[in-house]
Parts: structure tokens; C-alpha cells; sequence
């Protein structure tokens, strides 16, 4: 009996929870003070969110159901310190303040947060009050570079608890570059781990991962990405999560702007946490029902006394309620390229959807709806681009790779079945075909211009000039209107699958009849690789053009005519192209690998070579005398650092991109040319 009895508690001890340890967190708040209208799952709320509500549900939470506040942390996600007028008004600083009155532990860095300059950031991390967690970034111009830190240690308790910081690794892409200029953007896995070891090594109990890098649902490696990491709190993570939780555990992201939080509960059994326990829960932030902590309360009055006048400016009645979309056409994205266009008086009108944080609700629309909806101090620029440079940026567009770009201006038929980079089949601008070679005024944000990973062809454009301030534009458009209303004309059409046969002759359009076959016998020498590099060369204006013979799939039948068919069986890759600036002896080193045994074989343009016995013996450019010494433009595809550079045990510099689809390169360059082919001798 007696041992009966030790055994049974035994197992009350490694079955029964001691403590447990409690995360709330938060993702997006956007600087969103206050509460507001919106929806939440099925269900619409008149006032959700708020950070006095968030920190009172907090409370609350705590007291119901007996956890110990001493067991407790508070985290953000990112994008919490910009997107509202109070953040934009007072520099983010009013957020960060809240958060702090809050008893937030710490904030990943958003690719928003660099909206505030990096001057701001640095003082508002100087102070120490809230860490700003990026283990992946590096201030270059911080005398130890630790703007960011990479992650922190929390003592709890008896406990101690490592978070670390993970920033959007494809920062260029999301945020202006002038404003990352003296940010490094280390490798997320090695940034990652060398920041876990380090917490281990401080006795970290547990380890989370507070995220800004989207979608980490996605990788089924996670665990050998992070094997040192056990919670994962991330931007862009799905419900969707095993039952029982594995480690890492993953964590749904909380609704944005504080419409709810989410909760991590994580038991204590025995001698170790339970992560096979772990409980998590993501609820809403209802301002009826939960009652405001009294500790931020009166500061928010205080800071709403000072803006509310400015805000509360009526500019124009919407009648009907406007939706936004990240992944299509929406009438509030319309809505705002209408009023590019019409400040600009250009021919048409694009909107990244990644700018539009907002929409209008069936009400009157106010100063701070504005803020809302667009809280980047964005400019207009307007400048010329000619038909085949938005048909590229149209394509892109389509493909889903980006940022749909919302439009004005245009009426395009696509077939969203078609393979991505060839999905358009009519563009009309003023209910007139586009013409490729014609020049047509174009207005875009200044954001849309400083990204050249996203939208190359616009820092490509002859003429620009800034016209003027895009919130500033959308409230002078409402104010003529006076009322406005969503409209329901498409301006993109997806035929799907309605005419199936348009769709097919999409895709065998005759683009150009070439003046020769070209084969691709999977050498050097390859007819068609050897156009496909010469075409890059032209469009980019470089000295010279590399591209794998791997990049090009036909070995079949010469091609004849230029279609999109015919490109997307040849060249099924959607890889961008790029140019960067190598020495004549990387350049060399780069042919000397590629001509070597196990190599991988080059196409090039611009240059020929002499070989003896296979081996390289000489390189002739086609203007001038070869010199190692000398710095050569050179194109190539994006990933050619990946799958040659690397192999080839060459660094090749940062490329400069030039366009997103190598595909649509060779087929404007060759409808250029009318389908002339003139190949130069490559090999002697």
C-alpha cells in the first residue's frame, strides 16, 4: 500500500502543474491607440482594440483564471510603433510610451517601424525603457551596432526566460530604402541560432522567438531551422497548429491593430516545461465588455485632448463601405489610385496595396479616417514609362510573387490559369490598346520608386518629378467628390475559365518570327542561350551578360516563332535580372570554373574566348583590350550568386535588379529587334 501510494505521488508530481508561464502578445498594433469598428472572425465589433482595453482584458484574464502576475511577459510582434495619426503626428512616440506605461517586455522591429527614420529609432532604443529585438539587424552606424538588440533575458521567478528578436529578412523589399541605408541584414537561420546559444549559455529555461519574418508556418524544417527555440510567436501565422503542440510551438498571430491578443500558457511539470501541454488562444480586445486599465487611461485622454481637434475634421460622407485587399483589385484601392491620377493628371495611376492600412466604413470620413488608411508620409512621383515597362509592372502584378499593385487609368483582361509572368492578355489605357514602344505618364508613390526589388522599371523611368503629397492628394479628391461611394467596376478581369480559348491563344500569340532557328544544344555554344544572354546584355546596357546553360529546358525543336508558350516551356523559371559590378579576374575565374570539369556551362554576350584543350586561353571583349584589373557591368540572373558564384567559390557583389522576369526580357528584347537574330562567334 505504501508503495502504492509513493507511486501515486510520484505521478501527481510529474503529471500535476507547479506554476506555469504566461505570454500575452500583440501583432501589428499600428500605433492604434484607441478602439475602433471592425471585424473579428464572423462577427463585427463597434469597438475593438485599444491599449488601455488590451492591458485591462490582460488584467482581467489574469485575475479569472488565478495566474501569477509574477509568471507573465507581454510581447509585440512588430509594426507597432507607426500606422495611426497619433503615431505619425508625435514620431511614434506616443505608442512606445503606452507600451511601455503597458508593461510591454519587448517589441520585434517591423519593417514599419523604419518608417520613423532611423535617427528616431536609435533614440527611442537609447532610452532603454522597451527593447526593440532584432537579432538579424545590425546599426551600422551604432558604435556597437546593438540599435537592435538580438535578444534578452528575462528572470521570472526562480526561471529565467531567453526571447529573441527576428526581423523581416527581405527588409529592402518592405520598407524605403533611404531609411535602411546603415542597416545590415544578417542570415536569419545563423542570426537566429548564434542568439539562442548565447541565451543557453546565460541558463535560458525556455526560448521564444518574437518574430516580424512572415510565414513561418510554412516551413516544414522549423525545428532544424531552430532547434534551440521552443514557442515561435510570428507575423503571418495561420491557425493551424498540432494537437498536442510540438515543438517550436507555433502561434497564431494576433488580429491587427489590437483588434485581440493572443495567449500562451506553458505548464510547469515535474523539473522541466511541458511544451506537449502548452495551451494557446487568441481572443478578442471587445471594448464593451472588458474595462479599461486605469493605468494608461488618463495618458491616452491626455494625448487625445491634443490631436482630437486636428482630427475630427470632416473631409467627405462615404455612402456604402469600401474593402481593401492585399492580393487584389479593391475599391478602396480604386479609391486612392483614382486620386494619384487625377493630382498627377497622369495617363495611369498604381498603388502598391502594402501602402493602404485602412478602409472607409458608411460614415463620414474624417481627417484621422485619412491617417488610417494611408499613415506613410508618401509623395506622388510622376514619371514617363513606356507600354512595355508597364506591361512588365502589370505582370508582376498578376503573378502574386509581391504586392498587388491597385490601378487607375487601365482596363486589363488576364487569365489568372496561365503560369505567372504571362497571365495578361489586353491592357487599355483610355479605352485604347497599350502600345509596347509608346511613352505614357505614370503616377506611383515615392516608396514604389526608392524599391527597385519590386518595381524595377520605375527607376528606370526618363523623366520624374514629385508632384505633390499622396494623403494630401486623397483628401483634396474626397473634398471635390464631397460623396463617395464604392463603385463596382472591375478594372482587372480574370476570364478564368470562361473562354478557355482565348486563354490558349494568349499563350501561342505570335510575339516575333525569328530570322533563324535556335537550338539549344545544353553548351556554351547553345543558339538560344547565347540570344537569351545577348538580349540581357542590350536591355541592361552592360559590358557583359552570364547566364547558365541549366536556366534554358529545350533541347527539341529550334525555336522558330516567339511565343509565350514557347518561353514558358524554354525558360520555365521566373528568376529577375540583375547587374553587378566584377573584376576582369573574377570574371575569368567565373569562365575557367564553367569551362572545368563538374563546372556549370555559361552562355555569355559580350565578349568571345579563345580555348586550348578545352581549357581557357584567352578572352576577347568586343570593345577594348581584356584587363583583370578593370571593373565590368555584367547581367545576370538573380540567382546566379546561389547556383554559380557559390559552386564556383566566388563572392560576387550585392546585384543592382533591373528587371523581375528574365522571361519577358528576352521576349521585348527580341520583339524589339523585330525577331533579327545576329550572333557573335563565342568560341575560337
Amino acid at each position: 500500500m505504501v508503495a502504492i501510494l509513493l507511486g501515486l505521488i510520484v505521478r501527481d508530481h510529474f503529471s500535476v502543474p507547479t506554476k506555469h508561464l504566461v505570454i500575452f502578445y500583440t501583432s501589428n498594433l499600428r500605433g492604434q491607440v484607441n478602439p475602433f469598428s471592425g471585424q473579428f472572425g464572423d462577427r463585427s465589433y463597434e469597438r475593438v482594440g485599444g491599449l488601455a482595453f488590451i492591458t485591462g482584458l490582460i488584467d482581467q484574464t489574469i485575475r479569472q483564471f488565478h495566474f501569477d502576475p509574477e509568471y507573465v511577459l507581454l510581447l509585440d510582434t512588430g509594426d507597432a510603433l507607426f500606422g495611426s495619426a497619433e503615431a505619425s503626428l508625435t514620431m511614434g512616440e506616443v505608442p512606445f510610451d503606452l507600451m511601455v506605461k503597458a508593461g510591454y517586455n519587448c517589441m520585434a522591429v517591423g519593417n514599419m517601424e523604419f518608417e520613423l527614420g532611423m535617427d528616431t529609432l536609435r533614440k527611442l532604443a537609447n532610452g532603454g525603457h522597451l527593447p526593440l529585438l532584432a537579432c538579424n539587424y545590425r546599426d551600422l552606424k551604432a558604435p556597437l551596432g546593438n540599435t537592435f538588440l538580438p535578444s534578452i533575458l528575462v528572470q521570472k521567478g526562480s526561471n529565467k526566460f531567453g526571447i529573441i528578436g527576428l526581423g523581416h529578412s527581405d527588409l529592402a523589399r518592405n520598407t524605403r530604402q533611404e531609411n535602411i541605408l546603415q542597416v545590415e541584414v544578417t542570415d536569419l537561420q545563423a542570426s537566429v541560432q548564434k542568439a539562442a546559444a548565447g541565451l543557453k549559455m546565460q541558463g535560458a529555461e525556455l526560448i521564444v522567438l518574437l518574430s516580424h519574418h512572415p510565414g513561418l508556418d510554412s516551413r516544414a524544417d522549423l525545428n532544424e531551422l531552430f532547434p534551440d527555440v521552443d514557442v515561435v510567436i510570428g507575423d503571418l501565422i495561420g491557425p493551424h497548429y498540432p494537437n498536442p503542440p510540438t515543438r517550436p510551438v507555433l502561434c497564431q498571430t494576433a488580429p491587427a491593430r489590437g483588434a485581440g491578443i493572443g495567449m500562451v500558457r506553458i505548464p510547469f511539470i515535474g523539473n522541466a516545461w511541458n511544451i506537449p501541454r502548452t495551451f494557446h488562444k487568441i481572443m478578442v480586445v471587445d471594448a464593451s465588455l472588458v474595462p479599461p486599465s486605469p493605468k494608461i487611461l488618463p495618458a491616452i485622454s491626455r494625448v487625445e485632448a491634443k490631436v482630437d481637434s486636428l482630427l475630427e475634421e470632416v473631409v467627405a460622407q462615404s455612402v456604402g463601405d469600401f474593402k481593401r485587399s492585399y492580393e487584389t483589385e479593391s475599391t478602396m484601392g480604386n479609391l486612392v489610385a483614382d486620386a494619384i491620377r487625377s493630382s498627377a493628371q497622369a495617363d495611369v495611376a498604381f498603388q502598391n496595396s502594402g501602402g493602404i492600412k485602412s478602409s472607409f466604413a458608411s460614415s463620414a470620413i474624417s481627417l484621422r479616417d485619412l491617417y488610417d488608411v494611408l499613415p506613410f508620409e508618401n509623395s506622388i512621383v510622376k514619371l514617363k514609362l513606356q507600354g512595355w515597362q508597364i506591361e512588365n509592372l502589370v505582370e508582376e502584378s498578376l503573378s502574386g510573387r509581391g504586392s498587388f499593385l491597385q490601378a487607375s487609368g487601365l482596363r486589363c483582361t488576364y487569365s489568372g490559369k496561365n503560369p505567372p509572368g504571362f497571365r495578361m492578355i489586353q491592357i487599355s489605357i483610355d479605352d485604347e490598346p497599350l502600345e509596347s514602344e509608346k511613352t505614357y505618364w505614370v503616377a506611383v508613390n515615392d516608396f514604389m520608386v526608392s524599391n527597385p526589388f519590386s518595381w524595377p522599371e520605375l527607376a528606370q523611368a526618363k523623366e520624374s518629378s514629385v508632384v505633390g503629397l499622396l494623403r494630401e492628394s486623397l483628401k483634396n479628391h474626397l473634398s471635390e467628390q464631397k460623396t463617395v461611394s464604392p463603385a463596382p467596376e472591375r478594372r482587372f478581369v480574370d476570364i478564368q475559365d470562361s473562354d478557355e480559348t482565348l486563354r490558349a491563344q494568349a499563350l501561342s500569340f505570335e510575339l516575333a518570327s525569328l530570322s533563324i532557328g535556335l537550338a539549344n544544344d545544353g553548351s556554351m555554344n547553345s543558339d538560344l542561350g547565347r540570344l537569351l544572354a545577348e538580349t540581357m546584355r542590350a536591355e541592361t546596357n552592360s559590358d557583359v551578360a552570364l547566364v547558365p546553360v541549366s536556366a534554358i529546358k529545350s533541347k527539341g525543336d529550334p525555336m522558330t516563332v516567339l511565343t509565350p508558350g514557347r518561353v514558358i516551356s524554354d525558360f520555365p523559371d521566373y528568376l529577375s535580372v540583375d547587374t553587378v559590378i566584377v573584376l576582369g579576374d573574377q570574371l575569368q575565374n567565373l569562365l575557367v570554373y564553367s569551362l572545368a570539369s563538374g563546372g556549370t556551362p555559361l552562355c555569355f554576350s559580350g565578349f568571345s574566348v579563345e580555348l586550348r584543350d578545352g581549357k581557357l586561353s584567352k578572352i576577347y571583349p568586343w570593345e577594348g583590350d581584356f584587363d583583370p584589373t578593370k571593373s565590368y557591368k555584367v547581367a545576370i540572373p538573380g540567382n546566379f550568386q546561389e547556383t554559380v558564384g557559390k559552386a564556383a567559390g566566388i563572392s560576387l557583389p550585392k546585384g543592382s535588379p533591373c528587371f523581375t522576369d528574365i522571361r519577358r526580357v528576352f521576349c521585348n528584347g527580341v520583339r524589339r529587334s523585330n525577331g533579327k537574330v545576329a550572333l557573335k562567334r563565342a568560341v575560337f
